[in-house]
């Protein structure tokens, strides 16, 4: 396989040097040849038409292309990290999140966040929506790979009006580039890379594309191949010695003993994508633009390793699993938009249809080991191998069509269109060994259809005043079938149903009194439909009063923003603020139960206060330099419980719980390019730095009783990562050394036990548990890579 990696980066290098030497006009050299040493103006289409990010009444932060390649940033995970406000998670070490899946996340922008229901985010590839309900616990959000994007869009705050439920908290917008109907245009990029004591990545893609037929007809097509090496090793194991508690279980002192390694850098994964898409002028003012994008993923094994067999100071981590944790990831998205512009309005169509078939296995053994046999230390007996097997089907269709006013320069301007969709996802799961469980279905179907619509008035030629709303129709049906031993041999089928009709409005007040120079003030709603609960066995829900209810409730937030765009400084520099207050109402949070299943119920109501700043200086025309911040802060109003068969309160959450987020978020990024020489040298540095998130969690308030928090873990720690790169420009091409993660900071993100065993859970002499798992960024990574445009 790393063979076939070497010989395509090779072929994509040969591009380049074979490629006429052509002065590029765009982008970074673009940039730095630029006379007045200005910042480059951004486009951006967060209100679903063509403007400045300037003009822009809300928080936005952006990516092109070349703003991903600059920064090293190939995927969700390290975008993210560049992304202040977004907080993105691997969650998918635990049972009780994400099945020991890797791929497994939550994701969330300004404290929005729950790991229940539909997503609180928005994720669209241009116009349509991708994103998953979270279904029992497997279902996992799928994230195009960042190759060959026109930009990344992060919109923060409700887009409800605009963008519909699956926005609550905001919409992340991965945009493709159109066909050239006037010029070819070509992207390369290969890189391979060493990480610091683990395995090595790949990389080769390219992207062509021009007129067919000269403003007629023209297309574009890519494709990429990428392995990420990876740094955890699966490993054989004894356990150190144990006596028994007084309840029976062994009581281990010591760490385990490493006797080999089953597999070196078990956790790589790779990422192979195509892309064709067309553009077709039938006549004058009339484009249709059919495309069809595929991507698959495949992990080998998880990045989660065990604390006491690893020392990640040493770059050493190991897990003891009996068996690899893989999951393969197909997915296709096939779309027709067509554009009409004619003298008195403007169309839009988008019609697309999305299929996945995600698919992985899960070594339970531990999991079942521990908690429901009291040895923290299963393996390797024999035999004693438990499995689950995992997919996630989604089939959407969508279509939309939007029709808005021609002349953004007039006192009055609209937009409005309608929205409807059919979407079906079914979440499976199959347990072998010493429990067995079977869960051939569950499915939910939802449908939506809505009407959404917005006006601007200009008062002025400085102020405007914008509302829209949007008026949706949302049913949906689930159906769970499940039985085996973990349900006490019980076989459930349950149907059922429910329906939403949101109105989900947006407001905005402008000032803006140059074009240098915008203030706004706005008001947004955003929403989530309900959805279904399985029904749980008597041995789940025996501790406490009253069933669990057959289905969860929406929820929705109300968000007050005030922000400021200003351009200073003969535009060299430019600053962008906002602050903000929302508060989120009826919320939809998962219940895990010890005996492995759990519920959704609304959780009570919460506030969320913080803000954003970024900011971009041109300070000579060598010297770019960008900072971004903000802060979050999102807390439980009040107490919400249910009482146990005894009558005592059992707390769900507790007044005063946050949501998981980082206090304060800071990235920073300097670049300096050497322009008096023609092939221009440059050096680039990249900074992240969080603080620890020191506020309770419901998982870890040990006041929250239901769910067996446990008050042992870690909260979000501090985190500082530094990447380095430096490189020459010429001719379209940019040929760069790289270092990633130079600080080789390995802190765990998140660290998480099977069982949540306490001397006072579990009685004295039975804190049994000690066997801690965790997660992190991949150690130092060193390499090349090689980007060309034309």
């Amino acid at each position: 396989m790393r063979n076939r990696y070497l010989a395509e980066a090779a072929i994509c290098t040969m591009v380049w040097f074979l490629a006429p030497p052509i002065v590029y006009a765009a982008g970074a050299e673009a940039r730095d040849a630029n006379p007045n040493d200005e910042i480059q103006e951004i486009i951006v289409t967060a209100q679903r038409h063509a403007e400045r990010l300037q003009d822009v009444p809300m928080s936005i932060t952006t990516f092109s292309q070349e703003n991903l390649d600059q920064a090293g940033l190939r995927n969700i995970d390290d975008m993210s990290r560049l992304t202040p406000g977004l907080t993105f998670l691997r969650n998918g070490g635990t049972s009780s999140v994400g099945n020991y899946n890797d791929e497994g996340s939550d994701v969330s922008v300004r404290g929005v966040d729950s790991t229940a229901g539909t997503s609180t985010i928005g994720i669209y590839i241009d116009d349509t929506p991708i994103q998953t309900r979270h279904l029992s616990f497997s279902s996992v959000n799928p994230y195009p790979a960042l190759f060959d994007l026109e930009r990344v869009e992060v919109l923060k705050g409700p887009q409800g009006t605009l963008f519909g439920a699956g926005s609550e908290g905001g919409t992340i917008r991965f945009i493709t580039p159109e066909p050239n109907l006037t010029k070819y245009e070509v992207y390369a990029r290969t890189e391979v890379g060493q990480i610091d004591g683990g395995g090595q990545n790949y990389e080769a893609g390219i992207a062509v594309g021009g007129p067919l037929i000269e403003n007629v007809l023209a297309f574009r097509f890519s494709v990429s191949d990428r392995e990420d090496g990876g740094w955890v090793n699966r490993v054989n194991y004894i356990p150190p010695p144990s006596t028994p508690s007084t309840a029976g279980n062994p009581l281990y002192g010591g760490s385990p003993t490493i006797t080999g390694t089953t597999e070196k850098d078990a956790n790589w994964h790779d990422t192979q994508t195509a892309r064709l898409a067309l553009k077709w002028v039938p006549m004058d003012g009339l484009t249709v633009s059919p495309s069809i994008y595929a991507q698959t993923l495949h992990i080998n094994d998880t990045a989660t390793y065990w604390s006491d067999l690893s020392n990640p100071s040493g770059n050493s981590y190991n897990n003891g699993n009996a068996q690899r944790d893989p999951s393969t990831d197909p997915w296709y998205l096939s779309a027709l938009k067509v554009d009409w512009h004619t003298s008195v309005f403007d169309l839009v169509s988008n019609t697309s249809y999305f299929s996945r078939s995600q698919h992985s296995v899960s070594d339970y053994t531990q999991w079942i080991n521990t908690v429901f046999l009291g040895n923290q230390y299963p393996y390797p007996l024999a035999g004693n191998i438990d499995t689950g097997y995992f997919t996630d089907h989604q089939n959407n269709f969508t279509q939309e069509v939007r029709i808005s006013s021609v002349d953004p320069a007039a006192r009055f301007t609209w937009s409005g269109g309608v929205f409807y969709s059919h979407a079906f996802e079914n979440a499976t799961e199959v347990m072998t060994g010493t429990e067995t469980y079977n869960q051939p279905q569950f499915s939910v179907l939802d449908k939506q259809s809505a009407a959404f619509g917005e006006a601007n008035f200009k008062f002025t030629d400085t102020v405007n005043f914008t509302a829209g709303a949007r008026v949706s129709r949302m049913d949906y049906t689930g159906n769970v079938q499940e039985s085996g031993s973990l349900i006490d041999g019980l076989v459930l089928n349950t149907t059922t149903s429910g329906s939403d009709n949101p109105v989900t409005p947006r407001f905005v007040l402008n000032y803006q009194p140059t074009k240098d120079s915008l203030y706004y003030a706005s008001v947004a709603k955003g929403f989530r439909p309900g959805g279904i609960n399985p029904q749980l066995p008597g041995n789940c829900t025996n501790a406490y009063q009253g069933q669990v209810p057959s289905t969860f409730n929406s929820d929705s937030l109300w968000q007050y923003e005030i922000g400021s765009k200003q351009s200073l400084l003969d535009h060299r520099l430019q600053v962008n603020a906002s602050i903000y207050y929302l508060q989120w109402k009826n919320i939809q949070q998962f219940i895990y139960f010890p005996c492995g299943l759990g519920y959704v119920p609304n959780l009570g109501e919460v506030t969320g206060k913080g803000g954003d700043i970024d900011i971009a200086w041109r300070a000579s025309s060598d010297l770019t330099l960008g900072l971004n911040g903000s802060y979050t802060d999102s807390y439980y109003d009040g107490t919400a419980s249910v009482l146990s068969a005894s009558g005592a309160t059992l707390n769900l959450v507790t007044q005063g719980d946050h949501l998981p987020a980082s206090p304060w978020n800071l990235s920073a990024n300097a670049e300096y390019v050497f322009n008096q020489v023609n092939t221009k040298p440059y050096l680039r540095a990249d900074y992240q730095y969080a603080t620890a998130q020191r506020s309770v969690t419901p998982y870890l308030d040990q006041n929250n009783a239901l769910q067996t928090p446990d008050p042992t873990l870690p909260g979000l720690p501090e985190i500082r990562i530094l990447s380095l790169r430096a490189g020459l420009r010429f001719n379209g091409v940019d040929l760069s050394l790289f270092a990633s993660n130079v600080l080789n900071y390995h802190t765990p993100v998140s660290v998480f036990r099977d069982y949540g065993s306490t001397e006072a859970n579990a009685g004295a002499g039975n804190n049994f548990d000690t066997n801690y798992f965790a997660r992190g960024y991949a150690p130092a990574t060193y390499g090349v890579t090689v980007a060309y445009r034309y």
